[in-house]
């Protein structure tokens, strides 16, 4: 069935070159124009992906409905201050260096308050007082009010400070006063019909300090704040309140609450524009405060934050992806060069993979916008900012491996045929091969589908689609233009038929050497490695056993540490350093709990369960803090003596009255009211590391001994969990189980695909052994690399690296071994079975290494990141390239060096070998 199916294909594909390719040229040109751009589909994050039945997914689902509105996702930090050493461990930072602190606040608040006004505005505001306007748009009228006042309070505490430093040039919208919050506030109070008078005087400021603020300030309504818009709410160490919180005597914190999540991809725009504000106060006065102090360690202005991470974290995906591309191709186009040296050799591999991207890209984009907006109910698909980097990396190695085979075998064909003969006598020989070793690459990512983890759910069938696209290309436009182009595509070679075939080593007719360009090295290593091949099969084993020893201890030895995902010296993880200098990092990052009664209680008797229930929280181990309504920074433990009319007590009732501990711990929303209350708990330690999680989980298994006592008061209570570490805890929980699930799942359609192929158990269970062995002494081999490589740095591998290292060494590293199987098959039906194995080892030598560089190259060119933007700035070359996700590098490497190991190791010692051994066991007659 399978062969007269070929022989169909290969006899319409070769009959009519012409209308195949102006069909795929036709379809190339439709998803190109109407297919909706990657970016605009694309998807990020991780634990947005978690299933439905984590606990941190039903907390954020609790906090949407109990907290209604605009609540903070994420945040960014903003850090000033010294690095912590002997001499700068005690020095408080001085006035000027405060001053540094408000020509950043004075442009934060400026920039709250122009984004709470324009959401007022889409909320329905027009003009009027705030009590006429609807009502969710009056929060952030007065929101947009008070920030305003803010802004102009610090500027003029600013100015004071700074009078000394003032730069003979011509005033700006922002320097050296903020003339537009005058300007603003003016047009506000106008537009709110009060305080008339303030807002005359305010516009003659603004006017006095820049008289051209008029046709320079931007009108509101039209401002560009896409950047800015999910910002929330500032909380900085200038509050009266809450100051102290974010106040060390040698660092200060400014929080930005967003209500983007961490990996939002509007985060790049934001982070963007945050570092243009960031420039010009280093630029306007934190280098003139550091000029003015030379004997004094220089401040810095940092930022971090989960927002920060992310968004770092995508803008790093982004520079992998523009990389990789450009040096995937680059090194294609190389390795064709240095293989055919013939142009039209080159150019047909490249235009068929062109097609092959830009059609299965266009495809995937078109089917996942039309899951997104349910244009087909039953069509569930996501793609990621990330999944491209797969996608072109696999289908630039895999599309170019078709190719080379295809055009490998057109080569010994055209010596014995004529042209078109000879290219439908390729495509007969090939396609089974090309079949059974791309459906196994094909049905490995597939099973991707079976995993709860949205990324790897959604990421494996994609490929696997766009590989199935690139299989069709190679099969179908592949050979139409090379029937097209006819045999002066080996141009300046020449490739004719011979008449008289001539002796082959193997004992056989070899027709092929017209032409064709025959290794010595391949015959003598096929030669010498069947001539002893249990001693080469057993050392072959004993070298790859020790480093996948290694590779199995360490392979659970992974981080889920985003943060370190990036490079060390990138912005947010130079902000994290400095800011875990002076401040506890617990403190910034605590523990959410939901808790939900089955039934409401009146307020204060909630209010004093939640204390009790809090004495109980701080007798847990690691627990250094618990926030709750009645203690709102939670630094009043139950130890802690407080008098009645102590400062320390005034101060906590004022806590108790800040407009955030007011709409922080209780819903207002109905169904929640007097039923859930929110409480904070601070850890000690770090929120990524697995000690830190055995901590929480100890406080989630005695909260769910509350829950489930009868005499507690919480009996039956519902206890949710949201945070860095409790999401990481249910991210890692879902990896592992996930890990196991689909490995098995891999093994087993690539082994059902191996027996329908090549149809010998014991010889496609050997195969799936040498493919493990390979994955094992991979990730050995890659954990002792990059431990050397990062030194005290290292904290483990991405944890993405093993499961897709896994899937795509396991299917892909058996296409090799397909190859090489088929090919000894097919010869074993005219040789000797030991003729027949050498001949094939011989024959398919070459271009299988060739094959296995080219995918080893691709997968490389994932690490370009890491490499190529210092390579560039060494010849001159200025790039804005900004740090590499080392998880993309990690995952690179390994996938290189598995393809390497696979290529140079498993296929050229390990098969012949153990073939060579069960051919020895045949009965004589066989």
């Amino acid at each position: 069935m399978l062969s007269m199916l070929t022989r169909r294909l290969a006899s319409t594909t070769t009959s009519r070159p012409w209308v195949t390719m102006m069909a795929w040229f036709l379809i190339t040109a439709l998803f190109v124009v109407f297919a909706p751009r990657w970016k605009d589909i694309a998807y990020d994050g991780d634990f947005e992906y978690l299933p439905d039945r984590m606990n941190t997914v039903a907390a954020a689902k609790v906090l949407d409905e109990a907290f209604r509105g605009e609540r903070a996702r994420s945040e960014i930090v903003l850090v000033i201050g010294r690095e912590k050493n002997a001499e700068a461990s005690t020095m408080p930072l001085s006035d000027l260096d405060l001053m540094v602190g408000d020509d950043l606040l004075r442009r934060l608040h400026h920039r709250l308050a122009e984004v709470s006004w324009q959401r007022a505005i889409r909320l329905g505001y027009e003009s009027g007082p705030i009590d006429d306007a609807p009502e969710a748009a009056q929060e952030w009228l007065n929101r947009a009010k008070e920030e305003l006042d803010r802004s102009i309070a610090i500027d003029s505490r600013f100015y004071e400070a700074f009078s000394q430093f003032v730069p003979e040039t011509e005033p700006t919208l922002t320097q050296p006063r903020m003339a537009i919050s005058y300007f603003d506030r003016a047009l506000l109070l106008r537009a709110l019909d009060t305080d008339l008078d303030q807002a005359d005087g305010d516009l003659e400021d603004a006017t006095l300090l820049m008289q051209e603020i008029a046709s320079a300030a931007i009108p509101i309504e039209q401002r560009d704040l896409t950047a800015w818009d999910g910002m929330l709410d500032l909380l900085s160490w200038d509050d009266a309140i809450l100051g102290s919180l974010l106040s060390q005597p040698a660092a200060k914190l400014a929080v930005v609450r967003m209500s983007s999540e961490l990996a939002a991809t509007g985060n790049i725009a934001t982070l963007e524009s945050l570092d243009a504000l960031l420039s010009q106060v280093r630029e306007y006065s934190l280098r003139r405060v550091n000029e003015s102090q030379p004997d004094v360690q220089p401040l810095r202005l940092e930022y971090t934050g989960s927002a920060a991470i992310g968004g770092e974290t995508l803008i790093a995906s982004r520079d992998a992806i523009r990389y990789t591309e450009s040096i995937t191709v680059l090194m294609i186009l190389l390795i064709l060069i240095i293989v055919y040296r013939a142009p039209l050799l080159v150019a047909v591999p490249m235009v068929s993979i062109g097609v092959a991207v830009a059609v299965s890209t266009g495809l995937v984009a078109l089917l996942t916008d039309w899951s997104i907006r349910d244009v087909i109910a039953w069509l569930d698909m996501r793609v990621f900012t990330t999944s491209r980097i797969f996608i072109v990396v696999i289908l630039f190695g895999a599309g170019t491996d078709y190719c080379l085979f295809l055009i490998s075998r057109l080569r010994e064909e055209a010596a014995k045929s004529e042209w078109n003969e000879a290219c439908r006598k390729a495509m007969v020989g090939v396609t089974a091969a090309l079949l059974g070793s791309a459906l196994t690459t094909v049905f490995g990512l597939a099973t991707l589908w079976f995993a709860e983890f949205g990324k790897y759910h959604y990421t494996g069938p994609i490929i696997a689609i766009c590989l199935l696209v690139g299989l069709m290309v190679c099969l179908t436009l592949t050979p139409a233009m090379l029937v097209a182009i006819g045999p002066s595509v080996f141009w300046p070679g020449i490739i004719r038929p011979e008449d008289r075939p001539t002796k082959s080593l193997f004992a056989m007719p070899d027709s092929s050497s017209s032409g064709v360009r025959r290794s010595n090295t391949w015959d003598w290593i096929a030669i010498t490695i069947t001539r002893r091949p249990l001693l080469t099969f057993v050392l072959g084993i004993v070298a790859l056993l020790l480093p996948a020893i290694y590779g199995w201890v360490n392979e659970r030895s992974v981080t889920y540490d985003f943060s370190s995902q990036l490079d060390h010296d990138a912005d947010s993880r130079r902000g994290f350093r400095l800011m875990s200098q002076h401040f506890e990092i617990g403190k910034i990052n605590p523990v959410t709990v939901l808790i939900v009664r089955p039934e409401g209680v009146p307020r204060e008797k909630l209010r004093k369960e939640i204390d009790t229930l809090s004495k109980r929280l701080y007798q847990q181990p690691g627990v250094v803090g618990v926030r709750t309504a009645n203690d709102p920074l939670g630094d009043f433990p139950p130890d802690r003596e407080m008098g009645l009319l102590s400062s320390e007590s005034w101060r906590r009732r004022a806590l108790r009255q800040h407009r955030l501990a007011q709409n922080y711990f209780f819903s207002h929303n109905p169904d929640y009211q007097d039923r859930l209350a929110r409480l904070d708990i601070i850890v000690d330690g770090d929120p990524f590391s697995i000690e830190t999680a055995k901590l929480v989980s100890g406080i989630g298994k005695m909260l769910g001994e509350v829950g489930g006592d009868s005499d507690s008061v919480w009996q039956n209570s519902k206890f949710f969990f949201t945070g860095t570490t409790p999401s990481i805890i249910d991210l890692r929980s879902v990896t592992i189980a996930d890990n196991v699930r689909i490995k098995a799942a891999v093994v087993v359609a690539v082994l059902i695909i191996l027996i329908a192929v090549i149809r010998r158990i014991g010889l496609c269970l050997y195969l799936i052994f040498t493919v493990l062995l390979s994955y094992y002494a991979t990730l050995g081999l890659t954990v002792l690399f990059f431990q050397a490589t990062y030194g005290d740095a290292y904290v483990g591998l991405d944890w993405k690296l093993p499961l897709f290292l896994f899937v795509i060494l396991v299917a892909v590293g058996q296409d090799y071994n397909v190859y090489l199987v088929t090919r000894i098959v097919e010869e074993q039906k005219k040789r000797p079975w030991l003729s027949a194995l050498r001949y094939a080892v011989s024959r398919t030598g070459g271009i299988i290494t060739a094959c296995g560089m080219v995918m080893a190259a691709t997968f490389f060119s994932m690490t370009a990141s890491a490499w190529l933007p210092a390579l560039l700035n060494w010849f001159g070359i200025e790039t804005d390239a900004t740090t590499g996700l080392r998880g993309i590098i990690e995952l690179g490497f390994a996938l290189g060096l598995g393809v390497l190991i696979d290529t140079f190791y498993v296929r050229t010692i390990l098969v012949p070998s153990f073939v060579a051994l069960s051919g020895k066991r045949r009965p004589k007659s066989a």
